[in-house]
């Protein structure tokens, strides 16, 4: 994970989201709900553009630099990463 920023749950991350779930984006914001420091993981509330769905909570996902914005595979969708400083 990036030296600069610690997850921590409340803040804010991205994660990819199929475009089909997602008006059309790639990727959505996401709120953490917890954190596992010792597998570096996070648990997530994704805000999808689109109704509610089960599938808006994701478990044990892992920091990565850069997401995949046209995930194709389930295992694409375990990322998360920091949102773009504007």
């Amino acid at each position: 994970m990036p030296s600069t920023q610690k997850p921590s749950v409340g803040r804010i991350v991205h994660v990819p989201m199929p475009r089909s779930a997602n008006n059309g984006a790639g990727t959505a914001p996401a709120i953490i709900t917890q954190v596992d420091e010792e597998a570096e993981t996070v648990n997530v509330r994704i805000f999808p553009d689109a109704p509610p769905s089960p599938h808006d909570y994701r478990r044990d996902l892992a920091y990565s630099e850069e997401i995949d914005d046209d995930p194709t595979t389930q295992e694409s969708l375990y990322f998360w990463t920091w949102p773009p400083r504007s």
